[in-house]
């Protein structure tokens, strides 16, 4: 009971600094669009911000899943000394690869945006162009921050690294809203590059407040902790391959259909995804730490329920969450993005892409759960196989379903839905990590009566929008997402405390352990 309240003290942590970073993040994505709309224009700027977008996210996931077990490893089974130079040999590690790949890119950007958008004209690639090179240079702070970002969450730091993203989101909205008129794209480029720079700055002072940094100018480690890291670093690069020959491939697709289609798909599963890195890839963040220190001291079973807790976490908090998305996406889209040259046509095409992105959310939450875990049991191979499959399924089905079937804008998040079923389908068939042992009957039985309460909570939406006239208005808007989501929430966490999947007397005993320091 400790550790699961520990660690549901210390995901509450992140997921509310998670939140605030998520928030202004989708606040960034409404400023974009209420100055250039789903338009050419936005298409153009997503397109150059591909690749350094791609990689910022990779950055962050090769911080959680190698260098937080890294970090955590050498300080159980090393001193202070070594804990240091695997520190040092991360940052340099990571500072002379994003200079690498920023001067590449840089090189090579007219090459790239021609890959990416093959359906750009002249001087759309040219603008995409320039735009691309600027955007590398956010690569340098990125990868020295997250080296920090790592190293804070595995002491058990979570509160800095977790509101890096705000202070970060707030500089670039702050960079739009006052100099859009007179910079124009480079408003959104120069906010970036200014957000990275402040977020490295917060995420330093906090290490040199805390720590007594021995840094050392050093590219050499050996030990198991070494080999652990270049095993999960490769894998992860690998990873990386795959993900951005994905969104290229993606993109291509979509610079093919109609204007403004490109930025759609990029808001669809930018929100989706945000949504459930809010709800549980904090979780995975919280418990990552903890998995890798039990993992390294040979502890199984305290492996195997530290699972187990954050699935049923997780569930609980991806699941309604889900179904208001399903039934509610024209109120979201319209409440986040309807203003300026963001039309009511726009809002609709979002609406439809929201949707479909939607159908993904609860397995797109279990592959990044399990991404967790089999980082902190340093599998790297079979996180590998398994996102070769996920990126080779999703390619197949992306070609499939618009270049034959002509699905459009629904193609692509369905393709994202088949490679997740399918990757899900086979980590369970293959027990990858042990799977199973976690995903016994206790656990389905509990899934079964978070769904009905899932279901119950559908009902009640569906009945609030029979009772109640459409809003025609943004307040009204708003007004209607909090009754019918609160109101949502109530009946859910109702039904599951009526259900069984968790009881009362549990949860007054956790709340009084959580409030005890």
């Amino acid at each position: 009971m400790h550790g699961k309240r520990q660690m549901f003290r210390s995901s509450m942590v992140v997921g509310t600094f998670s939140f605030l970073g998520s928030l202004t993040g989708i606040l960034v994505e409404a400023s974009i669009a209420a100055h250039l709309g789903l338009s050419r224009s936005s298409d153009t700027f997503y397109v150059a911000f591909t690749i350094p977008y791609v990689v910022t996210n990779l950055l962050k996931a090769t911080g959680q899943f190698s260098l937080v077990p890294f970090f955590a490893s050498l300080d159980v089974h090393a001193n202070q000394q070594d804990l240091w130079r695997g520190f040092s040999y991360a940052l340099n590690l990571l500072f002379l690869g994003m200079a690498a790949v920023a001067g590449v890119g840089a090189i090579g950007a007219p090459w790239l945006i021609r890959g990416i958008a093959p359906g750009f004209t002249r001087s759309e690639t040219v603008l995409a162009t320039r735009l691309c090179r600027w955007l590398f240079l956010i690569l340098l702070p990125a990868g020295l921050a997250e080296a920090i970002r790592s190293f804070l969450l595995s002491q058990h730091h979570f509160a800095v690294p977790a509101s890096g993203n705000f202070f970060r989101n707030v500089t670039v909205i702050a960079s739009i809203l006052l100099t859009f008129h007179r910079l124009g794209f480079y408003s959104i480029v120069f906010g970036y590059l200014a957000g990275y720079l402040i977020q490295l700055g917060i995420l330093g002072t906090q290490l040199l407040v805390l720590f007594p940094v021995r840094y050392s100018l050093t590219l050499a480690g050996s030990g198991e902790a070494f080999r652990n890291l270049r095993g999960a670093g490769a894998a992860q690069f690998t990873a990386a391959l795959g993900w951005q020959g994905l969104v290229v491939v993606e993109r291509m697709i979509a610079s093919f259909l109609p204007p403004g289609t490109l930025t759609a798909l990029a808001y669809g599963v930018k929100i989706m995804s945000t949504l459930v890195e809010v709800l549980a890839g904090s979780l995975g963040t919280a418990a990552l730490p903890t998995l890798a220190r039990a993992y390294a001291r040979h502890e199984t079973e305290a492996v195997r329920q530290a699972l187990r807790d954050v699935m049923e976490i997780g569930l609980i908090a991806v699941a309604p969450a889900m179904i208001f998305c399903l039934m509610l996406p024209r109120n979201i889209i319209r409440l986040i993005f309807e203003r300026g040259h963001f039309t009511p046509q726009a809002t609709s095409l979002m609406s439809q892409v929201f949707f479909f992105y939607c159908l993904s959310m609860l397995l797109y939450a279990a592959i990044r759960m399990l991404n967790f875990y089999l980082f902190a049991r340093n599998e790297a191979a079979f996180y590998l196989r398994l996102v070769t499959l996920q990126y080779a399924v999703n390619v197949a089905t992306d070609l499939l379903y618009v270049g034959i079937f002509r699905w459009q804008v629904a193609g692509i998040p369905l393709g994202l839905l088949t490679s997740l079923l399918v990757t899900c389908g086979v980590a369970y068939a293959r027990d990858v990590g042990g799977l199973r042992q976690s995903l016994d009957r206790a656990m389905a039985a509990y899934f079964l009566k978070v769904a009905a309460a899932a279901g119950l909570a559908a009902v009640w939406v569906w009945g609030l929008g029979q009772e109640v006239a459409a809003p025609t208005n943004g307040f009204g808007n708003f007004l209607f997402l909090c009754e019918a989501c609160g109101g949502g929430v109530v009946i859910f966490l109702a039904a599951v405390i009526g259900l069984g999947a968790i009881k009362l007397s549990r949860v007054a005993s956790f709340w009084r352990r959580i409030e005890t320091p």
